[in-house]
């Protein structure tokens, strides 16, 4: 079974702020909004970065989970892990045999999603989807192609943990991938990138708090960054509760 990782949505409080700091500061192209996640009471922007997405979804309706998950981090954060599947049954199967409640589905013509449920998992909302053929992306627009970044991926998330192994464990186990323990930090190794299980910093919540960014335009980026007030010592990215690493 092939798995990648194909797109991450953070949780913003206002979409625009956001979105208008991330274009300036990523150099990225037009957006795409879906109009089908006003159902959820948000509202989205999803940009194509080569062949991977970054998504920022805002509540614009009371009591939404992102709404929730914004005020229980105190802020803008991570929402959302998707990884692509070209087994989706078998994809399903496993799901099921590691008791994973599914929290929401759907199957349209050939594309669809698995929201899994976060206290089965543990760490962030997974996704797991597919699609009819292996490149296409429903969920990034029907102009995605012409829009995207090029050169460029999303290819790893950090996700922090009080038990970096055991969260790991479970991810290995609902996803049928090896967990690789280096250190402190413990890694899933999916088709394209990697998922990143590490111990918690301190004062620190549990959750998605990072992503790699593969970029040959880096030195830029840095620079955009620092223009912002954005740049860490380090030289990653701080953006929307996220830092980025550039890789």
């Amino acid at each position: 079974m092939k798995l990648r990782l194909r797109q991450i949505a953070l949780a913003v409080a206002d979409l625009e702020a956001a979105t208008s700091q991330a274009s300036q500061v990523l150099g990225l192209g037009p957006a795409y909004q879906d109009p089908a996640i006003v159902r959820y009471g948000l509202r989205n922007a999803v940009y194509a970065i080569g062949n991977t997405f970054l998504e920022f979804v805002s509540p614009i309706t009371e009591n939404t989970t992102v709404g929730r998950l914004l005020a229980k981090q105190g802020g803008d954060c991570g929402y959302m892990v998707i990884l692509q599947t070209d087994a989706a049954e078998e994809a399903r199967a496993r799901i099921d045999a590691a008791g994973v409640r599914v929290a929401d589905q759907l199957d349209r013509n050939g594309a669809g999603f698995m929201h899994l449920h976060p206290k089965d998992v543990g760490g962030t909302l997974l996704s797991v989807d597919y699609m009819p053929r292996w490149s296409d992306w429903e969920w990034g627009g029907p102009d995605w192609q012409s829009c995207a970044t090029h050169g460029e991926a999303i290819t790893g998330v950090g996700i922090n943990a009080l038990d970096p192994q055991a969260m790991a464990g479970r991810w290995g186990e609902i996803l049928g991938r090896p967990m690789d323990p280096i250190d402190q930090v413990t890694r899933i190794h999916l088709d394209d990138g990697e998922l990143r299980f590490e111990p918690l910093a301190g004062g620190g919540s549990e959750g998605f708090h990072t992503f790699d960014l593969h970029s040959a335009r880096a030195a830029q980026l840095r620079a955009n960054a620092a223009r912002h007030g954005c740049l860490t010592a380090e030289g990653n990215i701080e953006l929307s509760g996220m830092t980025i690493r550039l890789v």
